[in-house]
Protein backbone atom coordinates (compact mmCIF):
# COMPACT_ATOMS: atom_id res chain seq x y z
CA UNK A 1 0.00 0.00 0.00
CA UNK A 2 2.98 2.00 0.44
CA UNK A 3 2.91 5.20 -2.20
CA UNK A 4 -0.53 3.86 -3.56
CA UNK A 5 -2.83 6.92 -2.77
CA UNK A 6 -0.03 9.00 -4.49
CA UNK A 7 0.41 6.96 -7.77
CA UNK A 8 -3.62 7.35 -8.18
CA UNK A 9 -3.52 10.69 -7.85
CA UNK A 10 -0.96 11.06 -10.24
CA UNK A 11 -3.07 9.58 -12.99
CA UNK A 12 -6.66 10.76 -11.71
CA UNK A 13 -5.59 13.88 -10.01
CA UNK A 14 -6.19 14.24 -6.03
CA UNK A 15 -9.85 15.74 -5.93
CA UNK A 16 -10.17 11.82 -7.66
CA UNK A 17 -8.98 9.74 -4.56
CA UNK A 18 -10.23 9.25 -1.61
CA UNK A 19 -10.11 6.79 1.66
CA UNK A 20 -13.29 7.36 3.03
CA UNK A 21 -14.54 4.42 1.29
CA UNK A 22 -17.69 3.74 3.33
CA UNK A 23 -20.56 4.18 1.15
CA UNK A 24 -19.02 1.48 -1.18
CA UNK A 25 -18.88 -1.12 1.39
CA UNK A 26 -22.72 -1.67 1.63
CA UNK A 27 -26.17 -1.94 -0.62
CA UNK A 28 -29.77 -2.42 -0.86
CA UNK A 29 -29.60 -6.03 -0.19
CA UNK A 30 -28.41 -8.52 2.68
CA UNK A 31 -25.15 -9.04 1.26
CA UNK A 32 -22.61 -8.48 4.64
CA UNK A 33 -20.31 -5.28 4.48
CA UNK A 34 -17.37 -5.60 2.52
CA UNK A 35 -13.96 -3.69 2.76
CA UNK A 36 -11.20 -1.56 0.72
CA UNK A 37 -8.37 0.38 0.71
CA UNK A 38 -9.17 3.47 -1.52
CA UNK A 39 -11.65 4.67 -4.22
CA UNK A 40 -10.45 6.23 -7.44
CA UNK A 41 -12.96 8.17 -10.20
CA UNK A 42 -11.01 8.08 -13.32
CA UNK A 43 -12.28 10.48 -16.43
CA UNK A 44 -11.17 8.34 -19.22
CA UNK A 45 -10.54 4.95 -20.61
CA UNK A 46 -6.84 6.04 -20.52
CA UNK A 47 -6.84 6.86 -16.55
CA UNK A 48 -9.01 3.29 -15.80
CA UNK A 49 -6.19 1.74 -18.09
CA UNK A 50 -3.46 3.63 -15.56
CA UNK A 51 -4.87 2.59 -12.22
CA UNK A 52 -5.84 -1.11 -13.54
CA UNK A 53 -1.88 -1.28 -14.44
CA UNK A 54 -1.25 0.14 -11.09
CA UNK A 55 -3.36 -2.21 -9.10
CA UNK A 56 -1.98 -5.60 -11.01
CA UNK A 57 1.96 -4.55 -10.50
CA UNK A 58 1.19 -4.07 -6.37
CA UNK A 59 -1.54 -7.42 -6.27
CA UNK A 60 -4.38 -5.06 -5.41
CA UNK A 61 -8.11 -6.11 -6.14
CA UNK A 62 -10.08 -4.11 -8.29
CA UNK A 63 -13.59 -3.76 -7.89
CA UNK A 64 -15.91 -1.59 -10.34
CA UNK A 65 -18.88 0.18 -9.81
CA UNK A 66 -21.58 2.39 -11.23
CA UNK A 67 -24.59 3.23 -9.40
CA UNK A 68 -24.35 0.12 -7.11
CA UNK A 69 -28.38 -1.06 -8.03
CA UNK A 70 -27.71 -4.80 -8.94
CA UNK A 71 -29.73 -5.90 -5.98
CA UNK A 72 -27.11 -8.98 -5.53
CA UNK A 73 -24.51 -7.61 -3.85
CA UNK A 74 -22.09 -7.23 -6.81
CA UNK A 75 -20.30 -4.45 -6.36
CA UNK A 76 -19.67 -4.83 -2.80
CA UNK A 77 -15.57 -4.62 -2.60
CA UNK A 78 -14.58 -8.41 -0.87
CA UNK A 79 -10.55 -8.43 -1.45
CA UNK A 80 -9.76 -4.66 0.09
CA UNK A 81 -7.91 -3.09 -2.56
CA UNK A 82 -9.00 -0.32 -4.61
CA UNK A 83 -12.61 0.50 -5.40
CA UNK A 84 -12.90 1.82 -9.02
CA UNK A 85 -16.16 4.30 -9.73
CA UNK A 86 -16.82 4.56 -13.51
CA UNK A 87 -19.51 7.16 -13.07
CA UNK A 88 -17.30 10.30 -14.36
CA UNK A 89 -17.03 8.30 -17.70
CA UNK A 90 -20.56 9.19 -18.94
CA UNK A 91 -19.70 10.28 -22.43
CA UNK A 92 -21.92 8.91 -25.34
CA UNK A 93 -19.29 8.50 -27.67
CA UNK A 94 -21.17 7.42 -31.02
CA UNK A 95 -24.64 7.27 -32.46
CA UNK A 96 -24.80 6.14 -35.69
CA UNK A 97 -28.34 6.21 -37.49
CA UNK A 98 -27.94 4.01 -40.36
CA UNK A 99 -26.56 0.81 -38.67
CA UNK A 100 -29.10 1.89 -35.30
CA UNK A 101 -26.31 1.23 -32.90
CA UNK A 102 -24.99 4.05 -30.14
CA UNK A 103 -21.60 3.43 -28.39
CA UNK A 104 -21.73 4.76 -24.47
CA UNK A 105 -19.27 4.64 -21.35
CA UNK A 106 -20.18 2.68 -17.98
CA UNK A 107 -21.24 6.27 -16.51
CA UNK A 108 -24.12 7.05 -19.20
CA UNK A 109 -27.53 6.38 -17.57
CA UNK A 110 -30.94 5.46 -18.51
CA UNK A 111 -32.25 8.77 -18.17
CA UNK A 112 -29.14 10.16 -20.00
CA UNK A 113 -29.62 7.86 -22.95
CA UNK A 114 -33.12 8.55 -23.35
CA UNK A 115 -32.55 12.36 -23.74
CA UNK A 116 -30.11 11.70 -26.24
CA UNK A 117 -31.78 9.89 -28.36
CA UNK A 118 -35.48 11.78 -27.68
CA UNK A 119 -32.80 14.80 -28.61
CA UNK A 120 -30.91 13.64 -31.64
CA UNK A 121 -32.47 10.05 -33.15
CA UNK A 122 -36.05 10.32 -32.23
CA UNK A 123 -37.11 7.45 -34.59
CA UNK A 124 -35.09 5.04 -32.80
CA UNK A 125 -35.41 3.63 -29.06
CA UNK A 126 -33.18 1.46 -26.59
CA UNK A 127 -34.80 -0.80 -24.23
CA UNK A 128 -35.55 0.67 -20.55
CA UNK A 129 -36.57 -1.19 -17.54
CA UNK A 130 -38.60 -0.58 -14.33
CA UNK A 131 -35.20 0.67 -12.50
CA UNK A 132 -34.32 4.03 -11.51
CA UNK A 133 -33.06 5.87 -14.38
CA UNK A 134 -29.59 6.93 -12.22
CA UNK A 135 -28.45 3.27 -13.47
CA UNK A 136 -25.72 2.26 -15.90
CA UNK A 137 -27.19 1.20 -19.24
CA UNK A 138 -23.52 -1.05 -19.82
CA UNK A 139 -24.06 -2.54 -16.65
CA UNK A 140 -27.58 -3.89 -17.20
CA UNK A 141 -25.84 -4.78 -20.96
CA UNK A 142 -23.10 -6.73 -19.13
CA UNK A 143 -25.42 -8.23 -16.67
CA UNK A 144 -28.21 -10.01 -18.77
CA UNK A 145 -30.60 -7.61 -17.69
CA UNK A 146 -33.71 -7.48 -18.87
CA UNK A 147 -35.63 -4.57 -20.16
CA UNK A 148 -39.17 -3.36 -22.08
CA UNK A 149 -38.10 -4.96 -25.63
CA UNK A 150 -36.58 -8.24 -24.30
CA UNK A 151 -39.87 -10.09 -25.36
CA UNK A 152 -39.26 -8.89 -28.87
CA UNK A 153 -35.31 -9.44 -28.93
CA UNK A 154 -34.40 -11.32 -25.40
CA UNK A 155 -31.81 -10.42 -22.64
CA UNK A 156 -29.67 -7.20 -23.21
CA UNK A 157 -26.10 -9.25 -23.61
CA UNK A 158 -27.85 -9.59 -27.06
CA UNK A 159 -27.85 -6.23 -27.83
CA UNK A 160 -24.24 -5.57 -27.56
CA UNK A 161 -22.12 -5.29 -30.68
CA UNK A 162 -18.92 -4.82 -29.57
CA UNK A 163 -16.63 -3.87 -26.54
CA UNK A 164 -13.70 -2.34 -25.22
CA UNK A 165 -12.20 -3.56 -22.06
CA UNK A 166 -9.47 -3.11 -20.10
CA UNK A 167 -7.74 -6.88 -18.56
CA UNK A 168 -6.14 -7.30 -15.30
CA UNK A 169 -3.35 -6.31 -16.66
CA UNK A 170 -4.10 -3.03 -18.18
CA UNK A 171 -4.19 -4.25 -21.81
CA UNK A 172 -6.73 -2.85 -23.64
CA UNK A 173 -8.37 -4.74 -25.89
CA UNK A 174 -11.58 -4.66 -28.34
CA UNK A 175 -14.28 -7.34 -29.48
CA UNK A 176 -17.22 -7.22 -32.26
CA UNK A 177 -16.85 -5.13 -35.63
CA UNK A 178 -15.54 -2.31 -34.02
CA UNK A 179 -12.06 -4.14 -33.56
CA UNK A 180 -11.50 -4.43 -37.60
CA UNK A 181 -14.15 -2.25 -38.89
CA UNK A 182 -15.04 1.74 -38.14
CA UNK A 183 -18.41 0.32 -37.36
CA UNK A 184 -19.67 -1.25 -34.78
CA UNK A 185 -22.49 -3.25 -36.68
CA UNK A 186 -22.80 -6.16 -34.89
CA UNK A 187 -20.45 -9.15 -33.30
CA UNK A 188 -20.49 -11.25 -36.42
CA UNK A 189 -18.95 -12.89 -38.63
CA UNK A 190 -15.67 -12.57 -36.16
CA UNK A 191 -14.93 -14.78 -33.38
CA UNK A 192 -17.63 -14.07 -30.48
CA UNK A 193 -14.85 -12.47 -27.75
CA UNK A 194 -17.74 -10.11 -26.45
CA UNK A 195 -19.00 -13.12 -24.08
CA UNK A 196 -16.18 -13.24 -22.43
CA UNK A 197 -17.14 -10.11 -20.72
CA UNK A 198 -21.05 -10.59 -20.30
CA UNK A 199 -22.58 -12.17 -17.15
CA UNK A 200 -18.95 -12.39 -15.48
CA UNK A 201 -19.77 -9.53 -13.11
CA UNK A 202 -16.19 -7.44 -13.89
CA UNK A 203 -14.15 -10.66 -13.23
CA UNK A 204 -12.53 -10.59 -16.69
CA UNK A 205 -11.89 -6.94 -17.10
CA UNK A 206 -13.20 -3.37 -16.93
CA UNK A 207 -15.42 -2.53 -20.17
CA UNK A 208 -14.90 1.12 -20.78
CA UNK A 209 -17.39 1.25 -23.59
CA UNK A 210 -19.86 -0.64 -25.63
CA UNK A 211 -21.89 -0.94 -28.43
CA UNK A 212 -25.32 -1.06 -28.12
CA UNK A 213 -28.03 -2.07 -30.51
CA UNK A 214 -30.79 0.66 -31.30
CA UNK A 215 -34.45 -0.17 -32.24
CA UNK A 216 -36.71 1.48 -34.87
CA UNK A 217 -39.36 3.73 -32.76
CA UNK A 218 -42.96 2.85 -33.82
CA UNK A 219 -45.26 5.75 -34.37
CA UNK A 220 -48.61 4.64 -32.33
CA UNK A 221 -48.13 2.48 -28.96
CA UNK A 222 -50.39 1.44 -26.47
CA UNK A 223 -49.57 0.29 -22.75
CA UNK A 224 -52.34 -1.92 -20.91
CA UNK A 225 -52.99 -3.47 -17.45
CA UNK A 226 -55.10 -6.88 -17.49
CA UNK A 227 -55.83 -9.10 -14.01
CA UNK A 228 -55.44 -12.77 -14.15
CA UNK A 229 -56.99 -14.64 -10.87
CA UNK A 230 -54.55 -17.48 -11.51
CA UNK A 231 -51.12 -18.37 -12.41
CA UNK A 232 -52.49 -20.91 -14.93
CA UNK A 233 -54.31 -18.40 -16.79
CA UNK A 234 -51.76 -15.91 -16.41
CA UNK A 235 -49.15 -18.44 -18.11
CA UNK A 236 -51.72 -19.05 -20.97
CA UNK A 237 -52.57 -15.58 -21.63
CA UNK A 238 -48.12 -14.75 -21.71
CA UNK A 239 -47.48 -17.46 -23.42
CA UNK A 240 -49.80 -16.74 -26.20
CA UNK A 241 -49.63 -13.41 -26.74
CA UNK A 242 -45.78 -13.81 -26.72
CA UNK A 243 -46.29 -16.49 -29.30
CA UNK A 244 -47.92 -13.83 -32.02
CA UNK A 245 -44.78 -11.86 -32.40
CA UNK A 246 -47.36 -9.01 -32.22
CA UNK A 247 -45.99 -6.86 -28.67
CA UNK A 248 -43.44 -5.27 -27.23
CA UNK A 249 -43.72 -6.94 -23.83
CA UNK A 250 -45.97 -8.81 -21.94
CA UNK A 251 -44.93 -9.04 -18.06
CA UNK A 252 -46.72 -9.43 -14.87
CA UNK A 253 -46.38 -8.76 -11.03
CA UNK A 254 -48.46 -10.64 -8.41
CA UNK A 255 -50.97 -9.00 -5.87
CA UNK A 256 -48.03 -7.79 -3.10
CA UNK A 257 -47.45 -5.60 -6.09
CA UNK A 258 -50.38 -3.76 -6.35
CA UNK A 259 -50.56 -3.20 -2.70
CA UNK A 260 -47.10 -1.78 -2.32
CA UNK A 261 -48.01 0.38 -5.25
CA UNK A 262 -50.77 2.07 -3.72
CA UNK A 263 -48.69 2.52 -0.01
CA UNK A 264 -49.24 -1.00 1.64
CA UNK A 265 -45.78 -2.10 3.45
CA UNK A 266 -46.46 -4.77 6.38
CA UNK A 267 -49.11 -7.04 7.11
CA UNK A 268 -50.23 -7.38 3.27
CA UNK A 269 -53.33 -9.97 3.03
CA UNK A 270 -55.35 -10.78 -0.61
CA UNK A 271 -58.82 -9.58 -0.59
CA UNK A 272 -61.04 -12.11 -1.22
CA UNK A 273 -61.96 -11.72 -5.23
CA UNK A 274 -58.91 -9.77 -5.78
CA UNK A 275 -56.79 -10.92 -8.70
CA UNK A 276 -53.69 -13.38 -8.41
CA UNK A 277 -51.59 -11.08 -10.49
CA UNK A 278 -51.48 -8.36 -12.62
CA UNK A 279 -50.19 -8.02 -16.23
CA UNK A 280 -48.63 -5.25 -18.59
CA UNK A 281 -48.86 -5.27 -22.07
CA UNK A 282 -47.09 -2.92 -24.31
CA UNK A 283 -47.88 -3.30 -28.07
CA UNK A 284 -46.89 -0.72 -30.91
CA UNK A 285 -47.66 0.09 -34.52
CA UNK A 286 -46.11 1.87 -37.55
CA UNK A 287 -49.85 2.83 -38.57
CA UNK A 288 -52.84 3.28 -36.33
CA UNK A 289 -54.11 0.26 -38.46
CA UNK A 290 -51.61 -2.16 -37.67
CA UNK A 291 -51.73 -1.27 -33.63
CA UNK A 292 -55.58 -1.64 -33.98
CA UNK A 293 -55.02 -5.39 -35.44
CA UNK A 294 -52.75 -5.89 -32.41
CA UNK A 295 -55.48 -4.61 -30.27
CA UNK A 296 -57.76 -7.09 -31.41
CA UNK A 297 -55.62 -10.09 -31.30
CA UNK A 298 -54.73 -9.14 -27.70
CA UNK A 299 -58.20 -9.21 -26.31
CA UNK A 300 -59.21 -12.42 -28.36
CA UNK A 301 -56.14 -14.10 -26.36
CA UNK A 302 -57.00 -12.48 -22.72
CA UNK A 303 -60.56 -13.41 -23.47
CA UNK A 304 -59.64 -16.64 -24.21
CA UNK A 305 -57.40 -17.34 -21.13
CA UNK A 306 -60.04 -15.81 -18.81
CA UNK A 307 -57.86 -13.09 -18.20
CA UNK A 308 -59.91 -9.62 -17.18
CA UNK A 309 -60.53 -6.96 -20.21
CA UNK A 310 -57.29 -4.47 -20.32
CA UNK A 311 -57.37 -1.08 -19.68
CA UNK A 312 -55.06 1.49 -20.62
CA UNK A 313 -52.25 2.98 -17.92
CA UNK A 314 -53.67 6.27 -19.14
CA UNK A 315 -56.74 5.27 -17.75
CA UNK A 316 -55.25 4.84 -14.18
CA UNK A 317 -53.39 8.31 -14.38
CA UNK A 318 -57.10 9.69 -14.73
CA UNK A 319 -57.69 8.56 -11.17
CA UNK A 320 -54.00 8.69 -9.43
CA UNK A 321 -52.28 11.19 -11.48
CA UNK A 322 -48.60 10.58 -9.35
CA UNK A 323 -48.63 7.19 -11.15
CA UNK A 324 -47.71 8.76 -14.42
CA UNK A 325 -44.35 7.45 -14.44
CA UNK A 326 -45.69 4.33 -14.92
CA UNK A 327 -46.29 5.08 -18.89
CA UNK A 328 -43.23 5.97 -19.54
CA UNK A 329 -39.76 3.84 -19.29
CA UNK A 330 -37.23 3.83 -17.13
CA UNK A 331 -38.96 4.64 -14.21
CA UNK A 332 -38.46 4.10 -10.60
CA UNK A 333 -40.96 1.98 -8.40
CA UNK A 334 -40.61 3.33 -5.34
CA UNK A 335 -42.13 1.44 -3.02
CA UNK A 336 -39.82 -0.58 -3.76
CA UNK A 337 -36.94 1.47 -3.16
CA UNK A 338 -38.99 3.47 -0.49
CA UNK A 339 -39.75 0.51 1.57
CA UNK A 340 -38.90 0.89 5.47
CA UNK A 341 -35.89 0.21 6.24
CA UNK A 342 -34.29 0.23 2.98
CA UNK A 343 -33.88 -3.60 2.20
CA UNK A 344 -34.08 -5.06 -1.52
CA UNK A 345 -33.32 -8.37 -2.70
CA UNK A 346 -34.28 -10.76 -5.41
CA UNK A 347 -33.61 -14.22 -7.04
CA UNK A 348 -34.06 -13.67 -10.86
CA UNK A 349 -34.04 -16.58 -13.53
CA UNK A 350 -34.42 -17.46 -16.79
CA UNK A 351 -35.38 -20.96 -18.08
CA UNK A 352 -38.31 -22.97 -19.65
CA UNK A 353 -41.87 -22.04 -19.85
CA UNK A 354 -42.87 -25.96 -19.58
CA UNK A 355 -42.26 -25.39 -16.06
CA UNK A 356 -42.43 -21.59 -14.93
CA UNK A 357 -46.04 -22.50 -13.77
CA UNK A 358 -44.68 -25.13 -10.86
CA UNK A 359 -41.43 -22.79 -10.62
CA UNK A 360 -43.78 -20.15 -9.94
CA UNK A 361 -45.89 -21.85 -7.18
CA UNK A 362 -42.82 -23.48 -5.76
CA UNK A 363 -40.59 -19.95 -4.82
CA UNK A 364 -44.00 -18.13 -3.59
CA UNK A 365 -44.91 -20.98 -1.03
CA UNK A 366 -40.90 -20.70 0.00
CA UNK A 367 -41.33 -16.54 0.28
CA UNK A 368 -44.79 -17.21 2.40
CA UNK A 369 -43.13 -19.64 4.59
CA UNK A 370 -40.42 -17.28 5.66
CA UNK A 371 -42.87 -14.65 6.36
CA UNK A 372 -42.68 -12.48 3.31
CA UNK A 373 -45.32 -11.54 0.86
CA UNK A 374 -45.61 -13.64 -2.44
CA UNK A 375 -43.92 -11.58 -4.68
CA UNK A 376 -43.51 -12.19 -8.29
CA UNK A 377 -42.27 -10.68 -11.46
CA UNK A 378 -42.30 -12.70 -14.87
CA UNK A 379 -41.93 -12.16 -18.08
CA UNK A 380 -41.47 -14.31 -21.36
CA UNK A 381 -38.31 -13.43 -23.14
CA UNK A 382 -37.07 -13.73 -27.06
CA UNK A 383 -40.71 -14.60 -28.31
CA UNK A 384 -41.43 -16.89 -25.58
CA UNK A 385 -37.81 -18.95 -26.19
CA UNK A 386 -38.04 -18.87 -22.19
CA UNK A 387 -39.41 -17.37 -19.40
CA UNK A 388 -38.55 -15.26 -16.54
CA UNK A 389 -39.11 -16.02 -12.87
CA UNK A 390 -38.16 -13.33 -10.22
CA UNK A 391 -39.00 -13.71 -6.20
CA UNK A 392 -38.85 -10.19 -4.69
CA UNK A 393 -38.65 -9.47 -0.79
CA UNK A 394 -38.36 -6.03 0.68
CA UNK A 395 -36.93 -5.99 4.07
CA UNK A 396 -35.77 -4.18 6.94
CA UNK A 397 -31.97 -4.16 7.65
CA UNK A 398 -32.09 -2.89 10.90
CA UNK A 399 -33.81 -5.79 11.66
CA UNK A 400 -31.04 -9.19 11.99
CA UNK A 401 -33.38 -11.67 12.37
CA UNK A 402 -35.72 -10.37 8.62
CA UNK A 403 -31.82 -10.03 7.19
CA UNK A 404 -31.14 -13.26 7.98
CA UNK A 405 -34.62 -14.80 6.94
CA UNK A 406 -33.68 -13.22 3.68
CA UNK A 407 -30.66 -14.88 3.55
CA UNK A 408 -31.80 -18.09 4.26
CA UNK A 409 -34.92 -18.33 1.83
CA UNK A 410 -32.89 -16.25 -1.19
CA UNK A 411 -30.41 -19.55 -0.92
CA UNK A 412 -33.82 -21.59 -0.88
CA UNK A 413 -35.37 -19.47 -4.25
CA UNK A 414 -31.71 -19.93 -6.22
CA UNK A 415 -32.31 -23.74 -5.05
CA UNK A 416 -35.65 -24.25 -6.62
CA UNK A 417 -35.33 -22.09 -9.70
CA UNK A 418 -32.43 -24.65 -10.38
CA UNK A 419 -34.57 -27.70 -9.63
CA UNK A 420 -36.65 -26.23 -12.34
CA UNK A 421 -34.38 -25.96 -15.01
CA UNK A 422 -34.01 -21.78 -14.49
CA UNK A 423 -30.66 -20.33 -14.31
CA UNK A 424 -30.55 -17.05 -11.81
CA UNK A 425 -29.41 -14.24 -13.91
CA UNK A 426 -26.73 -11.09 -11.89
CA UNK A 427 -26.61 -13.90 -9.34
CA UNK A 428 -25.12 -12.90 -5.98
CA UNK A 429 -22.45 -15.17 -4.62
CA UNK A 430 -24.33 -17.63 -3.08
CA UNK A 431 -26.46 -17.71 -6.23
CA UNK A 432 -23.47 -18.41 -8.51
CA UNK A 433 -21.75 -21.16 -6.14
CA UNK A 434 -25.32 -23.31 -6.55
CA UNK A 435 -25.18 -22.48 -10.05
CA UNK A 436 -21.43 -23.71 -10.03
CA UNK A 437 -22.14 -26.42 -8.20
CA UNK A 438 -24.57 -28.08 -10.38
CA UNK A 439 -23.20 -27.01 -13.84
CA UNK A 440 -21.66 -29.90 -16.11
CA UNK A 441 -17.62 -30.17 -14.96
CA UNK A 442 -16.63 -29.24 -18.81
CA UNK A 443 -18.47 -25.91 -17.90
CA UNK A 444 -17.02 -25.07 -15.01
CA UNK A 445 -13.40 -26.50 -16.28
CA UNK A 446 -13.80 -23.77 -19.03
CA UNK A 447 -14.91 -21.36 -17.27
CA UNK A 448 -12.20 -21.75 -15.05
CA UNK A 449 -9.61 -21.94 -17.90
CA UNK A 450 -11.02 -18.66 -19.38
CA UNK A 451 -10.54 -16.82 -15.38
CA UNK A 452 -7.15 -18.20 -15.45
CA UNK A 453 -6.38 -17.55 -18.60
CA UNK A 454 -7.76 -13.30 -17.98
CA UNK A 455 -7.11 -13.01 -14.23
CA UNK A 456 -4.52 -15.59 -13.02
CA UNK A 457 -4.03 -13.69 -9.36
CA UNK A 458 -7.95 -13.48 -9.19
CA UNK A 459 -7.78 -9.63 -8.80
CA UNK A 460 -10.74 -8.67 -10.59
CA UNK A 461 -13.66 -7.77 -8.46
CA UNK A 462 -12.56 -10.81 -6.54
CA UNK A 463 -15.63 -13.48 -4.60
CA UNK A 464 -17.44 -13.25 -7.97
CA UNK A 465 -18.58 -16.43 -9.88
Amino acid sequence: MAGLAQALVEIVGPEYVQRDVDRYLTDITEAPPGHADVVVRPGTADEVADVVRVAHERGLAVTPVVAGYNVAGLTIPRDGGIVLDLTRLDRVVELDHESMYVVVEPGVTFGQLKEHLDAEAPDLTYAYPFAPPFTSVMANALLDGLNNLSLRHGAMGLWINGLEAVLADGTVVRTGAGAVSDVWFGRAPLPDLSGLFVSVQGTTGVVTRVALQLQPRPEHRVRWFAFAHDLTSAYGAMRALARTGSFDDVGLMTWPAAKMLFGATRGLVRDEGEPMASLFIDATGASAAELAARVDIARDILDAHAVEPPFEVADLLKLVPKYAKLAELPTTLDFLLDFPGGGLSWVGSYGPGDRWLAGAEKGLALLEEAGFPPFLVARPMSGGHYFVLRFVACFDKADTEEVERVRTVMGRLADAVLDHGYVPYKASADAAARVLARAHPGFVELWSRVRQALDPNGRMNPGRW
